[in-house]
């Protein structure tokens, strides 16, 4: 799930790169102030560039750890819950089995608690399919509210940073092979995205 968490938000980086530089060239805005000092801008007129860490994003991020931590706590009760419930199954089914094996059960009272123990196969299939879509909306929507949070921050940046691109940096992975440390900005990021949280 990290993995999966890390790949959306290079995309989401990536996504609010793009709306920073149309933001940029569509329309000029009066500078925000901010406490915030980020790395100086080269003067040679080429194409200013400056990338946020994927990974230190992860992992210092404090509302992303929190997200991420109740989500992987709802995933590990949900599967306890469904791994209880399966086993009181297979001991309920392993039962019938030997009343069905010994012979001294009228057949028609087989019939009734075999269609039971189907129905309850059934709506146990039906419930764990439920909870995994529960679980995939609620990171879907931390996602979205985590792409909301680094975008608006990276807008109120966008007149400071003097920048063209940001791009989202990952060792080991991402876009991005290799980077220069001097271009990168994810410190004073983290600082705006946690201070919103405290």
């Amino acid at each position: 799930m990290t993995k999966n968490i890390s790949l959306i938000l290079n995309g989401i980086l990536i996504l609010a790169v793009a709306h920073l530089y149309y933001l940029n060239f569509s329309k000029k805005t009066a500078p925000e102030q901010s406490s915030v000092i980020l790395p100086p801008v080269s003067s040679s007129g080429g194409v200013k560039i400056a990338y946020v860490n994927a990974d230190t994003l992860d992992a210092k991020y404090e509302w992303l750890k929190s997200q991420k931590a109740a989500l992987e706590q709802r995933v590990q009760n949900a599967e306890r819950s469904m791994y209880a419930k399966k086993e009181t199954l297979v001991r309920d089914m392993s039962a019938f089995k030997q009343k069905a094996d010994s012979g001294t059960v009228p057949p028609a009272e087989l019939e009734k608690e075999y269609n039971a123990l189907m129905q309850r196969q059934e709506k146990l299939a039906e419930e764990e399919q439920r909870l995994g879509k529960q679980l995939a909306d609620e990171q879907q929507k931390a996602m979205n509210e985590l792409m909301a949070n680094v975008e608006a921050k990276l807008k109120s940046l966008q007149s400071q940073i003097g920048y063209d691109y940001i791009l989202s940096y990952s060792k080991g992975g991402g876009q991005v092979l290799l980077a220069n440390d001097s271009l990168d900005i994810t410190r004073q990021v983290l600082e705006l995205l946690n201070a919103k949280e405290k």
